[in-house]
């Protein structure tokens, strides 16, 4: 399993990359940053398979409790403001002239934000006991 996700982290860094590089000029700056993100998204996602390696050799568990109670929370969380998220998609979809591929495209990269930005906030803040 470990593999499998190593090999779709770098099929997405190779070919956010090849995109990145196949563009002669960039002609809009949300090009430029939606590449941005896809690959903060991916150095996150290497980032994770190379701390679940390093815990792996120590010999630690992949997963404790205390790491699967803060996905929980975070996935909860995240679910909850990507659901406010797309509804300010759809407010703005009538106020912009963006393509429905684009308003997908920035739904999505704007849920993979909001579910790393809620894993960082209860993976520093931490738990309450319950």
């Amino acid at each position: 399993m470990k593999k499998f996700i190593v090999a779709v982290v770098l099929t997405v860094v190779l070919m956010a990359g090849l995109l990145i590089f196949r563009m002669t000029g960039i002609s809009d700056k949300m090009d430029l940053l939606q590449s941005a993100v896809i690959l903060l998204l991916a150095g996150f996602g290497i980032l994770t398979v190379f701390r679940h390696l390093s815990s792996f050799r120590k010999g630690e568990p992949a997963e404790d409790e205390l790491s699967k109670m803060i996905l929980q929370k975070s996935a909860a969380l995240s679910y909850y403001v990507s659901l406010y998220l797309w509804l300010a998609i759809t407010y703005i979809s009538d106020k912009v002239e963006l393509t429905t591929e684009q308003l997908l495209g920035y739904g999505i990269i704007g849920m993979a934000l909001v579910f790393v930005a809620s894993w960082s906030f209860f993976k520093i803040k931490g738990l309450k006991n319950e």
